[in-house]
């Protein structure tokens, strides 16, 4: 209860943290992870206006994914997901700066 009336005060910083969790709760699947049409969806429906330079959406996933997939079982959990958010938190910073992208964060 406590924290729900901190809630309404709460810094930028720390609503980005919890707004980051609620996304990942919102579109993982029973088993806690993330599918590929499931990190799809996601990207559509909150990344709309992200675009990878001479690539399409779902290569730069579909690469995103088979690299952050660090045990291959073909789902995204959640610290996955972290490491993931971090490389397109990186590429958008690019972005901002006119470099073409190549995935992979510090590439």
């Amino acid at each position: 209860e406590g924290f729900l009336k901190a809630k309404l005060s709460i810094p930028p910083g720390e609503k980005v943290m919890l707004d980051i969790v609620a996304m990942f709760h919102q579109y993982r699947g029973d088993d806690g992870t993330i599918d590929v049409p499931g990190l799809v969806n996601l990207m559509k429906e909150n990344f709309p206006n992200f675009s990878v330079a001479e690539k399409s959406d779902t290569d730069y996933l579909s690469t995103a994914f088979e690299k952050k997939d660090e045990n291959k079982d073909k789902k995204i959990n959640y610290s996955e997901f972290l490491s993931l958010l971090g490389d397109v938190a990186i590429d958008y910073h690019k972005i901002l700066h006119g470099v073409v992208l190549c995935f992979g964060g510090s590439q």
